[in-house]
């Protein structure tokens, strides 16, 4: 039973642990949280040890951070989770669904000279990148964010390694930063903020297909009319889906500011890609990046500007003087 069963946790792990909080607060609570740690593991399966050393170690970085429940970083990343998941996996059915039969048919009936291997190759990267962020915005539909929250990086992590197999160029790497943020926004939201009851969880589907289905219906056919190509076209798209749910964060009663300020960097990782060209790419192209970046940027600045006009004007109806009788 000793390769299952622990009577204790090892002091050494302990002090280590204990040692990744912030010194002040370590120096207050560091006794009570290793006489805590030591009853919560005694006699516990090592699998259970091993999940109260992860949730140890969890606290204490997001103290060190100071992105906990109780802090202001927190509640932006609590704001800004669920939007970049719901975006991500927007994009992920856009890319995936209008490709669901032409990868079947290849794996049936493959190009000459390539061969089945290389059907299958392609379906399995191309599920690899876009699948695993359909499931993780489906466990958080269901309300279960902290199991959305582990396949929401473990979706990261194969994205950016699909990604690295295409090659580092400028673009590429731009994608694979905003793959990598998006994976981060969702691991850090702390889990007790994140909105997952049924309004949020309407909410992160709802972004997700006003994303997927309206840029599948462009790409299939309306796409020649287009002054950009629909791919230039996406991170306009996701900051004007996003910008409705700003609006309706700044614009309530009493206005969320922290997990309004959240959706805004939900929308944002996916300016990477156009910083990356901008950093690598001619100087001379500079000056368009800047300006199409103004345009990711633009429908929140008017969810912003929107949202201002409404307080103003709440304001001044409830100012205005009574009329006389």
């Amino acid at each position: 039973m000793n390769d299952v069963t622990t009577d204790h946790a090892d002091p050494r792990t302990v002090r280590l642990l204990v040692a990744l909080y912030p010194a002040r607060y370590r120096a207050a609570h560091g006794e009570d949280i290793c006489a805590t740690f030591a009853e919560a593991t005694a006699g516990r399966p090592r699998s259970a040890v091993l999940r109260e050393c992860r949730d140890l170690a969890t606290h204490a970085l997001r103290l060190r951070l100071r992105i906990g429940p109780t802090d202001p970083a927190g509640r932006v990343l609590a704001g800004a989770a669920p939007v970049a998941l719901a975006l991500a996996a927007g994009c992920a059915g856009y890319f995936l669904l209008p490709q669901l039969r032409e990868l079947v048919h290849r794996i049936r009936y493959p190009y000459p000279g390539l061969g089945l291997g290389h059907a299958v190759l392609d379906a399995t990267l191309q599920t690899a990148y876009t699948v695993p962020w359909l499931l993780a915005l489906g466990i958080a539909a269901l309300g279960r964010w902290r199991s959305a929250r582990i396949a929401g990086g473990a979706a990261a992590l194969l994205s950016v390694g699909v990604l690295a197999l295409t090659g580092l160029y400028p673009y590429t790497a731009g994608q694979m930063a905003t793959m990598a943020l998006v994976g981060a926004l969702v691991l850090l939201a702390p889990a007790g903020l994140v909105d997952v009851t049924r309004r949020g969880r309407w909410e992160m589907v709802g972004l997700a297909l006003a994303v997927a289905l309206p840029m599948i219906a462009v790409d299939r056919y309306g796409a020649q009319h287009l002054l950009l190509p629909v791919l230039a076209l996406l991170p306009i798209w996701l900051s004007a889906v996003a910008a409705p749910a700003l609006l309706g964060r700044l614009s309530g009663g009493r206005p969320d500011r922290l997990r309004a300020a959240g959706v805004g960097l939900g929308a944002l990782p996916w300016l990477m890609p156009l910083a990356a060209v901008a950093a690598f790419d001619r100087p001379a192209r500079l000056h368009t990046l800047l300006q199409y970046a103004g345009a990711c940027v633009a429908p929140l600045g008017a969810a912003v500007a929107v949202a201002g006009a409404v307080h103003l004007a709440r304001r001044v109806r409830t100012t205005d003087p009574a009329d006389p009788a």
